[in-house]
């Protein structure tokens, strides 16, 4: 994935935590969206519901929503991979891409 830095791929959150969001690729790369990197709003971790919603825009992130990634970083000596959200997609927009298909 080194050779993947900066480019944008789609996703599905696979696990939610109190410091960020575990986003799976179609070819099971899973990499971490950090909390303190979502820079448009303060996201708050709910334990019950392991879900994080924004302070002020209530935009909510969950298991199973899909998203759209950008490759941060790639640290190969720990094995771990950084995301930059770009953006959640909608129900509709990825059905649309589905029928394209």
């Amino acid at each position: 994935m080194a050779d993947k830095v900066g480019q944008e791929f789609d996703g599905v959150v696979s696990s939610v935590t109190s410091f960020g969001m575990f986003v799976e690729l179609e070819n099971t790369v899973e990499g971490l969206i950090r909390l303190a990197n979502m820079r448009d709003d303060y996201y708050i971790y709910n334990q019950e519901t392991y879900t994080i919603m924004g302070e002020r825009t209530h935009k909510t992130f969950k298991i199973g929503d899909t998203v759209r990634i950008k490759v941060d970083n790639v640290n190969v000596d720990f094995r771990e991979i950084d995301f930059a959200l770009v953006s959640k997609l909608e129900e509709s927009h990825i059905e649309e891409d589905l029928k394209e298909d």
